[in-house]
């Protein structure tokens, strides 16, 4: 088959679009896609770029009344062979509908993909399966307004039947979506953090870098004990480098449960956990950051002198940070597809561990401190394209323009 484009539908009546919570909304109005391979990979039958058709526009599904065929044997529930993505689209003040850097999501989804012995589909496949399944669902992209947004799910998984610790004979690649409201949106303040210094997410040698169920599985328990000590999430460490000495301050920070970290440091740097060790997700937001930062150093000069009181260059790096180091912050502030830029008010450790606690008092209220608000407002101005840069002139995306348009490299 071959696709036609219509024009986008206004946001459905009788949906309280700005009340939705951070989860799977309202999946009646749904639908979405499913496309099933072999061995053989992803070919033109399922999407062919040169005509614009295949089987992609005959696999969209009612999300209520067509679940997915699922057997014991089903590689991914017993072996855990599933990646998937998180993007948004959103309106901006026009009403047009906007994709933030979808081309990104498709170079993690790819890596992700060849890690978990699943067959990488090609960057047209992955980009036009999301553009297809927005515009199968433009009637519940919410309006223009604060965090609200249609979150969009692409996943890749072994869906064939067999028993041993094989690659699966079948995979299954889904595009679906849910609208959706901020990921913190029940904070009044800063995020409350738990230092997890006994539990690992991920570790060196490992698929820390993937987004894959795993990940997520591994996070699942320490979030539940965190928040009922009262914190909002946790922010783990590299495990063995506590291990090693016991120093607690000599740790090196990693990330939350599902967001990057930064730190405003009273030096002007604006720092992150680095990639190198392979055990942090390339989160899309936190790449964006850090181009931000850099294209926009000198206009945040003004919120740097006002966080930290020093007159200094503002840096931006993504490096090793030590525990210490949280004690020379004046900011801090997480990053995520669903989190966007949150301050954070506290860190600490919790009962049984080694007492540390750090405070930051511009994370108290939102939305945040001064070099915080700022790469927020920074941020959302870009995603709706009031403002740019040739580091962010490519970021967003048409979901109801040309397909050659919207799936370019």
């Amino acid at each position: 088959m071959t696709s036609t484009i219509s024009d986008a539908k206004d946001p459905k009546d009788g949906i309280d679009f700005e009340s939705l919570p951070w989860n799977l909304n309202h999946p009646e109005e749904h639908c979405y896609v499913h496309l099933t391979t072999t061995s053989d990979g992803w070919t033109k039958e399922h999407y062919d770029p040169e005509t614009d058709s295949g089987q992609l526009f005959d696999s969209v599904h009612k999300y209520n009344t067509t679940p997915l065929p699922v057997f014991p044997s089903m590689t991914s529930l017993n072996y855990g062979t599933t990646i998937w993505e998180g993007l948004k689209c959103y309106r901006n003040e026009d009403g047009k509908p906007i994709v933030f850097r979808p081309d990104r999501n498709f170079e993690r989804f790819a890596n992700g993909a060849a890690q978990m012995c699943l067959p990488v589909p090609s960057r047209e496949l992955f980009l036009r399966g999301i553009q297809h399944v927005l515009q199968q669902n433009s009637h519940i992209i919410p309006p223009h307004g604060e965090g609200m947004k249609l979150y969009v799910r692409p996943m890749l998984l072994g869906s064939g039947q067999q028993l041993g610790l094989y690659p699966s004979p079948q995979f299954s690649l889904l595009f679906f979506v849910s609208p959706t409201g901020n990921y913190f949106k029940t904070a009044t303040g800063g995020l409350q953090l738990h230092l997890e210094t006994r539990r690992s997410r991920a570790a060196r040698g490992g698929v820390g870098n993937v987004k894959c169920s795993g990940n997520y599985a591994v996070a699942l328990k320490p979030l539940m004990d965190a928040k009922k000590q009262g914190f909002h999430d946790n922010l783990f460490l590299e495990l063995e480098t506590y291990h090693k000495d016991g120093n607690l301050e000599s740790a090196i920070l990693q990330e939350m449960s599902a967001a990057n970290v930064f730190l405003v440091l009273r030096t002007g740097e604006i720092v992150t956990p680095s990639l190198e060790r392979g055990t942090i997700l390339p989160g899309v937001t936190r790449d964006s950051v850090i181009t931000i930062v850099n294209e926009f150093a000198e206009e945040l000069k003004v919120a740097m002198k006002e966080s930290t009181g020093q007159d200094s260059n503002v840096t931006v790096s993504s490096r090793d940070i030590t525990v210490a180091e949280l004690k020379n912050a004046t900011e801090a502030f997480c990053t995520g597809t669903a989190a966007e830029v949150a301050p954070i008010a506290r860190l600490a450790t919790g009962e049984g561990e080694v007492p540390f606690e750090v405070v930051f008092e511009h994370g108290q209220s939102l939305p945040g401190g001064p070099v915080t608000s700022a790469i927020l407002k920074m941020l959302r101005e870009v995603m709706v394209g009031d403002r740019s840069s040739n580091g962010t002139k490519d970021w967003l995306r048409d979901p109801f323009g040309s397909p050659d348009e919207f799936c370019k490299a």
